[in-house]
């Protein structure tokens, strides 16, 4: 599919729509055009542009004396909550220009809630480079290229995600100079072919952002969504911008055998589907990504994703399975918190030979298992007493690493995934290596 916005790659301003635009200073109201533009740089975001006639400046004087003079700033008819970022005359055209910053990052630019949907179209930028279960032929003059395709399919939504043309280019450049790139476009549609809503969507593009970010192990979310009625006609349109920089992270996820995905969505979206859950797996998964991204600190990963652990232990042990009550599990250990998590999934506890410098440190220290090596490690960094504290830097980088393993294997298995992964702990695995999952589901 093709993208429906111009996103080329090589510009850094995009127009996303144009209409009308209506400002409220004082008491007195003025009418002129609006656009839409989505900017990469200096970082990526979405603004307004307000064109107003003003033969006698009556726009343009509040907000050259006063920058706080605008009450509202409508598009469309629809009120844009934000802030003007800057105003300016058109020298010759008697015009004055209104640059205005909304204050959520994403909003409605088309339709709403109630608006009924056949189809929504969306972006996907920086994601991995996936090799489908199945792809199809697309030729640009004398070059033709494999357009890679994997479909996921619940029992209420179907999602197809397609490379483009340009994908394998746009990445090799990402790689080089890094920002961000279209990579990819998407689609979703309900499984039974029935129409939805523009707040069933939402909810989806939510749970598609916090998947495919879980996927690639850092933020790829969609982006500017384009929905379609049932006559084929645009009537919503979502805006917003990319949340990260390229990055190339570890992850659980094998981009060459993208079946992962299709295996992994049906449990997800189940577990989503539950308002707890679904709370749960956003905190985690932000704590993820964060803490898998090494550029905020492998000591700050360590302490983050520990603080995961411990959440989807307590969603699982305490409200879930009611193993033991809240108390109980306030009173435990956070090496008991783990071991409870773990041991319940069918996940070993052992410290695992790819991390040797750890397995060097528990004999010397007389660790237990790899929870207990773990919260030990994060316990030297949290605690200034800790009388292990600036003795143990050997060993952060594996316990950083295993205890993102560890987190891992614990989502996929509480979304009863049985398929394989890509290994984190193997650090010279190349793509396309795959085991089957730790634990019986």
């Amino acid at each position: 599919m093709n993208p429906i916005l111009i996103f080329s790659g090589e510009e850094t301003k995009t127009l996303l729509c144009e209409g009308t635009a209506e400002l409220k200073i004082d008491e007195t109201s003025f009418e002129g055009s609006g656009q839409v533009w989505f900017e990469l740089l200096p970082r990526p975001h979405i603004y307004h542009l307000g064109i107003f006639k003003d033969e006698s400046h009556s726009v343009a004087a509040p907000l050259i004396f006063n920058p706080q003079a605008i009450l509202k700033y409508l598009f469309n008819k629809c009120e844009v909550e934000g802030f003007q970022i800057s105003g300016r005359c058109e020298l010759g055209s008697e015009k004055t220009i209104v640059k205005w910053q909304p204050s959520k990052e994403t909003f409605l630019g088309l339709g709403g809630d109630a608006t009924q949907l056949s189809e929504v179209v969306f972006h996907l930028f920086n994601f991995a480079k996936i090799i489908g279960p199945r792809r199809h032929r697309e030729q640009r003059g004398n070059l033709t290229k494999a357009i890679e395709c994997v479909s996921l399919q619940s029992d209420f939504w179907k999602v197809d995600i397609e490379s483009l043309f340009e994908t394998d280019d746009r990445l090799k450049k990402l790689k080089e100079e890094g920002g961000h790139r279209l990579t990819h476009t998407g689609s979703i549609k309900r499984s039974d072919g029935t129409t939805f809503s523009g707040k069933e969507v939402n909810d989806v593009i939510t749970m598609l952002k916090f998947f495919l970010s879980f996927a690639k192990g850092g933020w790829s979310e969609p982006i500017c969504a384009v929905g379609y009625d049932a006559n084929s006609n645009r009537a919503w349109e979502s805006y917003n911008s990319p949340h990260e920089s390229w990055i190339n992270p570890y992850s659980w996820f094998d981009p060459h055998n993208s079946q992962q995905l299709t295996d992994l969505w049906k449990g997800f979206t189940a577990r989503w589907a539950n308002e707890d859950w679904r709370e749960a797996l956003v905190e985690v998964i932000y704590w993820y990504l964060n803490s898998n991204n090494t550029s905020r600190g492998i000591d700050a990963g360590i302490i983050l994703t520990q603080t995961a652990i411990e959440r989807l232990s307590y969603e699982f042990a305490v409200k879930e399975k009611r193993l033991v009550e809240i108390q109980g599990f306030q009173d435990l250990r956070a090496s008991d918190k783990f071991r409870l998590l773990f041991s319940s999934l069918g996940i070993s506890l052992d410290i695992p030979g790819e991390a040797p410098e750890l397995q060097k440190h528990a004999k010397k220290f007389n660790w237990v298992d790899a929870p207990h090596a773990l919260t030990e490690v994060r316990n030297s960094l949290v605690h200034p007493e800790n009388k292990r504290r600036g003795h143990l830097d050997k060993v952060f980088y594996e316990a950083w690493n295993l205890g993102l393993w560890y987190l891992e294997m614990g989502i996929l298995a509480i979304c009863n995934y049985s398929g394989t992964y890509g290994n984190r702990l193997k650090t010279t695995r190349s793509l396309g290596t795959v085991e089957k999952v730790p634990y019986n589901t």
